[in-house]
């Protein structure tokens, strides 16, 4: 079982993209997304390349968690300087929808 840290995800949807990607690869068993921690969970027997592969080519980034890391949660929770834009643009863009009507 290999744990990953999965980024770019935004919604329900996005998590079920990733898990629909890697669970079609030959070699996986299971595959569990979680888009509140964003992370993932894959049993199988298939090298993390090809997973991070399949992730990246449905459109998100992964990395294999830090196996040493006593709290893996702790490298989820710290925003690039990318996700802070990002989220910036969706608050300025829900703001002006709401003050339209």
């Amino acid at each position: 079982m290999e744990h990953y840290n999965v980024t770019g995800m935004s919604c329900a949807a996005c998590s079920a993209r990733v898990e629909k990607a890697v669970s079609k690869l030959d070699g996986v068993n299971t595959c569990s997304v979680n888009l509140l921690t964003n992370s993932m969970v894959v049993e199988g027997n298939i090298p993390s390349n090809q997973i991070i592969e399949a992730v990246e080519k449905a459109g998100y980034h992964a990395a294999l968690q830090d196996s040493s890391s006593n709290n893996p949660k702790a490298d989820n929770t710290a925003f690039t300087n990318n996700d802070t834009i990002v989220l910036r643009n969706r608050l300025l863009s829900s703001l002006i929808v709401l003050a339209i009507p």
